[in-house]
């Protein structure tokens, strides 16, 4: 009886939750006879079920609304909105009771529904006013179903678990045949045994397919809600919206559907409180008064894609990156320099909400980047574009399964890791001739094919000593959600191989730096590195490649040597400059505490060595950082520091001299806007300089894994140099909880302390002489007034 109970719940919530798209439908077109039908079956299948269980409450509601549902069908009713939303409130309640039935609780007030049946017995029309209503339906007296009626497939109930047991029977059985796949390229050719392994190989592989699709659900079972969501808040918000879905029938892992169901309410909320206008602002703006919130879905090899897309008044650049700014997410110089495209992906940002009220709704600030988290943990991306007063368009692409996956393993310091193939582009040698290694103010960039892409080190960026030599290294060229391609520097590559992958430990997890961990072929355990939380680390994930970028890949060393190239910029007067492209050497990024200024003259700290700096302007700086052009004229270096780099460009207008400005040597026109061209001769006879080195400041730090793994990057990253403990010659001697030995450095090195309590739980001589080590800016606050100290 039990077993019933469980199949008879299981049914009912299936019914009902199929039941409540089909009603949202049938009330957009109230003439389609077909619908009809199909939701009087539901109901009455419903009732016949409880009838059979003696459950004679859901019994009488189920009832009722059949009863309802008989009356339009028979012509004595005609079907509106209250109608509709009273059969709704039937099943909720249906709904709520099975939940009881199935949790042993009783089933609440019999009251309420009594108020739900006779909210149905209301909106009868008169005898003397007809219905048109189409031809009675009946199974027994036609024989025939609707010509959109679909038979169903034949089918059985499996458990969950006993799936995923399945699945996990499958998962090992492929790491065997990985296993003895490597085994045998180990022995050579064994054609008696090849023959037999391949068909082998060819078996697992349909029984693995078979059981994934085991796993699968349409995506109708995800979308059968929606219809009834956008009613109810289009509703609640005084709003018109028709909803329009296609691809229901697609499949995809029942554990991927959980995952996408809050992202996916999330883009809809905000789809219809947002997005979508009010009827009177539609009317106003030449639209018609019902809004369009179209949801397809299209499967395109190993990945789904979704798209939502309304046609309400778009998303508003100008707002955004205002907003943008004002809460600290980009500058207001970097601001100048993004496109539309990058502006708009910054609703993913947290904390980021254009909206001017806070709703039940939405306007909160948050929900687009729990969508973006969400999507990105489960190997996908999302992207949004919008057009202003046609609407915004959200982008989805789910892998189809994250039991079993394509990865590529790559080597540092002899130890292996997956990259997951989704995100793999291309793969460069780096001894190619083709292939160079630039440095552009903090940021290492790759030269291929004419393109220059930033990268990082896979071995820098997980804290592994490595030594291998960079001629003989390889470069991964990864593809990241929103567009932008970076490079990973390893030490090797080897094989393509399906990977089945295993959770990690949320200690481990907790490192931003892994998804998981597999086995390879040989049965080695290895790591999946989580591409996207690394590539957010490092910048490259908020951010597109900068203007600095951009200008330097416009560069070409094969330049016709009667170009007049320059590196057009705006100064802090708001004036367009121009300076020879030929005495750039890089485009730098500094604090704004770097700068020392003088009655004289500024300098500043630039990779540890001390340059002039003009171009300043007299006022305070408007930015915390300062965008400066590193000349040199291959003597002496001077920095110009700029408000915007805007492009380099060809000079190919006549330069007319000047005397007005002495920093200026001619004007000319550029895109028809007058331009000064900076006088470099006066530019270097009264800044340029030999660039001056300065010490770098050195710290002890204890011997401890935590020091090791998150104090010396920090440090490192700052601009410190980091030495033994049990070195003489270190500035600064950190400790933490007391660990740490002080070597003074002529009886004059600092010490820092560090502790492991948060300042919350201290108080007192403990607070004020000790650091929570954890206080990244109070940490470099004292590093800083050790340095100034130093240089008094």
């Amino acid at each position: 009886m039990e077993e019933l109970l469980a199949e008879f719940v299981a049914e009912t919530r299936e019914m009902l939750k199929a039941s409540e798209g089909e009603i949202i439908a049938w009330e957009a077109d109230p003439t389609d006879r077909a619908r009809l039908d199909t939701i009087f079956r539901f109901v009455h299948t419903v009732k016949g079920n409880c009838g059979f269980f003696d459950f004679p409450r859901l019994e009488k509601l189920s009832h009722a609304a059949e009863d309802a549902l008989a009356e339009v069908r028979a012509g004595r009713r005609r079907p509106d909105a209250n109608m509709v939303t009273a059969v709704l409130s039937i099943i909720d309640r249906i709904s709520e009771m099975v939940d009881a039935i199935e949790n042993g609780e009783e089933l609440g007030d019999d009251k309420r529904d009594q108020r739900l049946i006779d909210a149905l017995e209301e909106g009868y029309i008169p005898e003397d006013e007809p219905v048109t209503a189409g031809p009675e339906y009946s199974d027994q007296k036609s024989g025939q179903k609707p010509e959109n009626s679909i038979a169903a497939p034949r089918s059985i109930r499996l458990s969950v678990d006993l799936l995923d047991r399945v699945m996990s029977g499958v998962s090992d059985m492929v790491l065997a045949r990985n296993d003895l796949a490597h085994r045998l390229r180990e022995a050579g050719t064994q054609p008696a045994i090849d023959g037999p392994f391949e068909r082998l190989s060819t078996i697992l592989t349909d029984v693995r397919e078979a059981v994934t699709r085991m796993r699968m659900q349409r995506l109708e079972f995800l979308f059968g809600a929606f219809p009834r969501m956008v009613r109810d808040l289009s509703a609640e918000l005084g709003k018109q919206v028709m909803i329009d879905i296609e691809g229901g029938d697609v499949e995809l892992d029942r554990e991927m559907i959980e995952m996408i169901r809050d992202p996916m309410t999330h883009i809809i909320r905000n789809a219809i409180d947002h997005g979508i206008e009010t009827p009177a602002d539609r009317r106003e703006s030449g639209k018609h008064e019902i809004g369009i919130l179209r949801i397809a879905a299209r499967q395109s090899s190993n990945k789904i894609s979704i798209v939502v897309n309304d046609d309400g008044a778009g998303l508003q650049e100008d707002r955004i990156a205002d907003k943008a700014v004002a809460n600290g997410l980009i500058s207001a110089s970097a601001r100048k320099n993004m496109t539309r495209d990058e502006i708009l992906q910054l609703v993913f940002e947290p904390g980021l909400s254009t909206s001017e009220t806070v709703s039940a709704v939405s306007g909160r600030g948050v929900g687009l980047d729990v969508v973006r988290d969400n999507i990105e943990k489960i190997g996908g991306s999302i992207r949004v574009s919008s057009t202003p007063g046609e609407g915004t368009q959200f982008l989805l692409q789910i892998p189809l399964t994250l039991s079993i996956i394509s990865a590529l393993a790559v080597e540092v310091a002899d130890q292996q890791f997956a990259i997951p193939q989704s995100y793999v582009e291309e793969i460069v040698h780096l001894g190619a001739e083709h292939i160079q290694l630039t440095k552009v103010g903090g940021t290492t960039l790759i030269d291929f094919r004419g393109q220059r892409t930033p990268c990082l080190s896979l071995g820098d960026t997980l804290g592994i000593e490595h030594s291998a030599p960079t001629i003989d290294r390889s470069a991964v060229l990864m593809k990241l959600a929103n567009g932008n391609i970076f490079a990973m520097i390893v030490d090797r590559i080897h094989s393509i191989s399906d990977l089945v992958v295993k959770p990690l430990p949320p200690a481990i997890m907790a490192t931003n730096c892994y998804a998981g961990s597999t086995l390879l072929d040989n049965g080695r355990p290895i790591l999946v590195l989580d591409i996207a939380l690394i590539s957010r680390t490092a910048g490259f994930l908020t951010e597109s490649r900068s203007m600095i970028e951009r200008t330097i890949d416009s560069v070409s060393d094969e330049q016709d040597k009667d170009e007049v190239r320059a590196m057009l910029f705006t100064d802090f007067d708001g004036h367009r400059r121009a300076i020879a492209l030929g005495l750039v050497q890089r485009i730098e990024t500094i604090a704004a505490d770097a700068i020392e200024r003088t009655a004289v003259a500024a300098r500043a700290v630039v990779d540890d060595e001390i340059l002039p700096l003009a171009g300043l302007p007299d006022g305070p700086l408007p930015d915390d950082h300062v965008r400066l052009l590193r000349l040199s004229d291959g003597s002496s270096e001077v920095l110009y520091a700029v408000e915007r780099v805007e492009d380099s460009v060809v000079l190919d207008q006549e330069l007319v001299k000047t005397d007005d400005d002495p920093v200026l040597e001619a004007v000319t026109l550029v895109d028809g806007v007058s331009v000064g061209v900076i006088d470099a001769h006066t530019l270097f006879a009264k800044h340029g300089a030999v660039p001056k080195r300065v010490s770098r400041l050195s710290c002890s730090l204890p011997d401890d894994e935590w020091s090791r793994r998150m104090l010396a990057p920090l440090l490192a990253n700052a601009g410190y140099e980091i030495v033994r403990d049990d070195e003489d010659e270190a500035d600064v001697a950190i400790t933490l909880d007391g660990q740490g030995t002080s070597k003074p450095r002529d009886g004059k090195s600092a010490v820092i302390d560090l502790r492991s309590t948060p300042d919350s739980e201290v108080s007192g001589e403990e607070k004020e002489s000790s650091i929570y080590r954890y206080n990244r800016a109070a940490l470099l606050e004292a590093l800083r007034q050790v340095r100034k100290g130093e240089a008094a």
